[in-house]
């Protein structure tokens, strides 16, 4: 008995007439290739999405990549500011330690005036005890002597003031660059 499927592969044959049944081998390629096909096909698809994959991963890690290069160059601009305010901070310290030098200088040289004018002081004062006669000229020049010795006092002061004040900027100036530069030793 001849079913509605092996009629439809008879009727459709160009010679029209009556060959029989299609061979079974000839299904069997046309299912082979059929196969074969699809496994074509699965595979292209599969091929297509690994290169998308790859492709998508390649431009995430180009952005990586720009992303890294502009952070370099952020963190060689801030290198390079903190190397210029550690070097501004070193001249800094320099300045204020020669400034400290120097009103260091000028108080031993006011000292030494004092010295010099107190010793004055004494020899006027012993002067105008030995000499009544001069003694109007004595207690002018003692008065002038304490005017001037109360000046360099008044300056000495001031100096004494500038050198505290000194001293309080290298002090700052000291913790600022050891607070910018850890790792440097302390003077």
């Amino acid at each position: 008995m001849a079913t509605p499927s092996d009629n439809a592969v008879t009727a459709s044959s160009p010679s029209g007439g009556d060959r029989g049944p299609t061979p079974f081998w000839v299904w069997l390629l046309v299912l082979a290739l059929g196969a074969l096909a699809v496994y074509g096909g699965y595979t292209a698809l599969s091929n297509y999405q690994r290169y998308y994959d790859t492709e998508t991963l390649r431009q995430a890690l180009a952005r990586d990549k720009d992303r890294l290069e502009a952070n370099v160059a952020d963190l060689k601009q801030q290198l390079e500011q903190a190397d210029k305010a550690k070097s501004e901070a070193e001249a800094a310290l320099k300045q204020s330690r020669a400034d400290t030098e120097t009103a260091s200088g000028q108080i031993n040289d006011l000292q030494g005036q004092i010295s010099a004018h107190q010793a004055k002081l004494k020899t006027m004062e012993s002067a105008l005890a030995a000499a009544e006669s001069n003694a109007k000229q004595a207690v002018d020049a003692k008065q002038a002597l304490e005017k001037e010795v109360e000046s360099l006092k008044s300056r000495l002061n001031e100096i004494q003031t500038k050198l505290d004040s000194a001293l309080s900027n290298l002090t700052q100036a000291q913790k600022q660059s050891q607070s910018k530069n850890p790792a440097a030793p302390s003077p």
